[in-house]
């Protein structure tokens, strides 16, 4: 009886003493080494990539200033110029030799030579608090403001501007240069252009439902259609999806599930294929999503080195990348003025 009662005693000195099996996974982390990433560490308002897919221009919002990055082989900085007080947003020519700058801070546009950087021209305009701007041939400009009523053209071969009866907001256009599309905080108009001055078109799409403001705004030529990144301003509207609207008849179309408002967006030379930057993260970290234009689902996902930004992405089916701006966690330093949420410049294979 005694040899039974050590036997079990000693049993259960055993069990007590084995070793705690962690039957949860453990998270995954990744760090910036495991991606290809070009450090920049600074905060950026707008990106664009040309045609060959051989250049990014990033426009440095904090330290006014244009950067010039060479993406064949590895990614590095080929030159940068100051341009002047906070560049809000760059487009290239339809020619691709010249590069406009909007200055937020100066109420002025500067012109770029896109192979030396150096500064051509600058014109002072009208509008305070510059937003956006996009060339419409490779003379003319049109220039939105986040404050100002309406957009102005400008002549950049004369300095000409003009007030245009347009209204104040993200801008793209159509294919042949002749339509003009703003995003506004409540619905999309439709410009068409005679050569002088703009006239709306009859069709204009209905309603968000909410009053917004726009992360990111794209015309895709081949199935004729616009993509828009919105968030709500209103504290009850959550936006979960990026929507899409026939450049036609200016109707809805369809909207990709993203769960969190899209910051930025591409699309594929044949069409087919959507790139999303997301505002939210997913368990693991924070995705581009690529979804099937057609069907509207999700085809694929590529894992981000950090959060994303609005305006942080192109891509270039052709050579098979995706560039995104990333702010990689730990990489801020809040001490000096603009230096909370930096961003570095991240490749993707596709």
């Amino acid at each position: 009886m005694k040899a039974s009662f050590f036997l079990i005693t000693a049993l259960l000195l055993l069990f007590s003493c084995s070793l705690y099996i962690d039957e949860e996974k453990p998270d995954i982390f990744f760090e910036y080494k495991d991606f290809e990433v070009l450090e920049l560490g600074s905060s950026f308002s707008d990106m664009l990539i040309t045609k060959n897919g051989s250049l990014i221009f990033l426009a440095d919002y904090s330290n006014n200033k244009i950067i010039k990055i060479k993406t064949e082989d590895v990614m590095e900085m080929q030159d940068y110029t100051l341009v002047g007080s906070h560049p809000s947003a760059i487009d290239l020519n339809p020619q691709e030799s010249k590069i406009a700058v909007a200055l937020e801070g100066e109420s002025k546009i500067k012109i770029l030579d896109i192979n030396s950087l150096s500064i051509d021209n600058a014109f002072p305009i009208s509008l305070m608090n510059v937003n956006d701007l996009i060339f419409l041939n490779d003379s003319i400009l049109v220039i939105s403001s986040l404050t100002d009523p309406a957009c102005i053209t400008l002549n950049i071969n004369n300095g000409n501007q003009k007030s245009q009866s347009v209204l104040n907001g993200e801008l793209a256009v159509d294919k042949n240069r002749s339509v003009l599309y703003v995003a506004a905080m409540s619905s999309i108009k439709k410009y068409n252009w005679n050569g002088e001055s703009f006239f709306q078109d009859p069709n204009i799409s209905d309603p968000y439902g909410f009053v917004g403001s726009i992360n990111h705004f794209l015309y895709e030529p081949i199935n004729n259609t616009i993509l828009l990144c919105i968030r709500s301003d209103e504290e009850n509207s959550i936006v979960q999806h990026v929507y899409s609207y026939n450049a036609n008849s200016m109707t809805f179309s369809g909207k990709y599930l993203t769960k969190s408002a899209g910051l930025a967006v591409g699309i594929s030379e044949d069409g087919n294929r959507v790139f999303i930057a997301p505002t939210d993260a997913d368990d693991i970290g924070v995705f581009i999503i690529e979804f099937d234009y057609q069907t509207k689902l999700e085809s694929n996902y590529y894992l981000s080195a950090g959060n994303l930004t609005k305006r942080g992405l192109v891509l270039h089916t052709e050579t098979s990348y995706i560039y995104t701006l990333v702010n990689i966690p730990g990489d801020d330093n809040s001490f000096e003025p603009y230096n909370n949420y930096l961003y570095d410049l991240q490749r993707i294979k596709i």
